[in-house]
Formats: C-alpha cells, sequence, structure tokens
C-alpha cells in the first residue's frame, strides 16, 4: 500500500491521505476539498473504492458528498454529526479495511470529537502506522475546546502500546505553530538543533513515536500536566 498525503490550502491546513492499493484501487480518508481530491485521482488513475471519515467535524467531511463513492465509513457516534447518511458505521476495534495482507483498524480516541477515531494500519500482522488524526500532531494534540481535555488525556494513553518505530500520519499541518508554543511554554523539550521536526513549502514531513515521546511533551505528561499544557494550547 503506498500512501499520499495531500494539503489541503485551506484556513485550517488539513491533510488527507489517498492509499493505494491493489491494481490502481484507492481508499481515502477525511477529503476536505473534492476538486483536489479528484484531480489527484485522476492524475494517478486512481479508482476510488472506499472512504474513512475519523470524527464529525465538518473539514473533515466536507469533500464526500460530491465524490463519486458508494462505500463511506465512520464512527456510528460521529454518524450523528455528519449530515448526510453513512453507507457503514463502524465501533471501536472494528477492521476497516483488509486487502493484500494489509488490515486498518478504527480505534476509538474520543476528546478533540465525541466520535473521533484513529485507524491503526497493520501489514502481515506487524502495526507499522497510525492515522492519528485529531489525536496527536507532530508536536501537539487536537484542540478539546469543549471539555474534553480530560477525556484526551485518557484516548492518548492507547498509543502506549506501540513501538517506537510506528510511523504517525495526522489530519493537520500545525507543525509550526506547535513549535513555536513549545518554545514558549516547554522550552527544555525544543534546541534549534536539535528539531525533529521540518517542513519545506508544501514538503510535508511525519514522525515516528520515537520522535513525538522524545519532543512531544503532551504525550508523556502527567495528566495534571497534560490538562495545564492543553488550556494553555487552547488560548494560544
Amino acid at each position: 500500500m503506498k500512501i499520499h498525503p495531500i494539503i489541503a490550502h485551506n484556513p485550517l491546513q488539513n491533510i488527507f491521505y489517498v492509499l493505494e492499493y491493489w491494481e490502481k484501487q484507492a481508499l481515502v480518508i477525511d477529503p476536505p476539498e473534492v476538486k483536489l481530491t479528484q484531480d489527484f485521482l485522476d492524475e494517478q488513475d486512481l479508482r476510488l473504492e472506499r472512504i474513512l471519515i475519523t470524527h464529525e467535524h465538518y473539514d473533515h467531511y466536507d469533500g464526500v458528498e460530491w465524490l463519486n463513492c458508494n462505500e463511506v465509513y465512520a464512527s456510528g457516534i460521529a454518524q450523528k454529526g455528519i449530515p448526510f447518511k453513512l453507507s457503514h458505521t463502524f465501533e471501536d476495534g472494528d477492521v476497516v479495511f483488509e486487502e493484500e495482507g494489509i488490515s486498518i483498524k478504527a480505534i476509538a480516541t474520543p476528546g478533540h470529537a465525541d466520535g473521533h477515531m484513529i485507524f491503526e494500519v497493520s501489514e502481515w500482522w506487524k502495526i507499522t502506522t497510525i492515522f492519528s488524526w485529531d489525536a496527536l500532531f507532530q508536536g501537539g494534540v487536537g484542540h478539546t475546546r469543549r471539555g474534553g481535555t480530560e477525556i484526551l488525556y485518557e484516548s492518548l494513553q492507547k498509543f502506549r502500546k506501540y513501538e517506537d518505530e510506528v510511523m504517525i500520519y495526522s489530519g493537520h499541518d500545525y507543525l509550526e505553530t506547535n513549535i513555536r508554543f513549545l518554545r514558549l511554554n516547554t522550552p527544555e523539550n525544543i534546541s534549534e538543533i536539535d528539531i525533529a521536526w521540518k517542513k519545506h513549502s508544501d514538503i510535508l514531513s511525519f514522525t515516528n513515536l520515537w520522535e513525538e515521546r522524545k519532543y512531544n511533551p503532551f504525550l508523556t505528561a502527567s495528566k495534571d500536566e497534560f490538562i495545564r499544557l492543553r488550556e494553555l494550547r487552547n488560548k494560544f
């Protein structure tokens, strides 16, 4: 399976992913813009087979209705906040895709949104990739302005079981803002020459869990420290 990350040039800096498999088939996660998605599929001569939606915030499903796809999946909780009917709903622990030795499992991670899911990718039974979406970013975590800070903290404890080399792909390019926040609030985590995250124009970089555990204080903080940092970041 080949992962194509695509950045949407919108105020929320969405990143979405086209997963290419088998013979030019594609699965898309959270397409925010129909034209950007369809143009990429056409350029790569890919056939869209399935769409996965991670949660019920509009910028993660805004392009879905206008794409030609009959297989659209989101969690049962997220469906309540999505203004169109899905073809399938799933729950925590469900396998939502399986093909060519690749499987994708949905893992409930509420806090940012009630119906938020991350997707755990296994290749021949070994977990290699997490689509962490708005639960975990490079150097940060999703906002909890609706009061889910403690819930998000508990959700992030699920990442403890994963190996350091597992790759993390999130749903927004908040890297530069997160670095500014960390330099101001946790300078002990950041130095000019020892920074793992780098980005140049539209070339996105991604981290693994080893890097996030080293540089991202939200991932290793105590519950009280997590709450303190998240409240600071909500206002940043």
